[in-house]
């Protein structure tokens, strides 16, 4: 699923690229880059996560709390401006 990209998103000169299913790398001017994903859980709900290498560990990531995708990429989206942009 494409995410919508937050406003505050397009201001920091950001772009999101596909890097696998459910998976999107965040580049941005004097940010570190990232990557964030989506992932199903049981029961119909879904989690983020960031890593800053495509097959890197977790830096952070949501509990499967959300009710759809878009959700879960609003919460990847904040998990990058938490521990990357501020």
């Amino acid at each position: 699923m494409e995410p919508t990209l937050p406003f505050w998103f397009k201001q920091r000169q950001a772009k999101a690229e596909a890097a696998g299913a459910d998976t999107f790398r965040v580049t941005a001017p004097n940010l570190q880059d990232a990557f964030l994903s989506v992932r199903e859980a049981g029961a119909r709900r879904w989690g983020a996560a960031l890593r800053l290498a495509a097959d890197g560990p977790e830096v952070a990531a949501t509990n499967a709390v959300y009710e759809t995708p878009a959700e879960a990429w609003e919460a990847a989206f904040e998990l990058y401006r938490t521990q990357l942009v501020v």
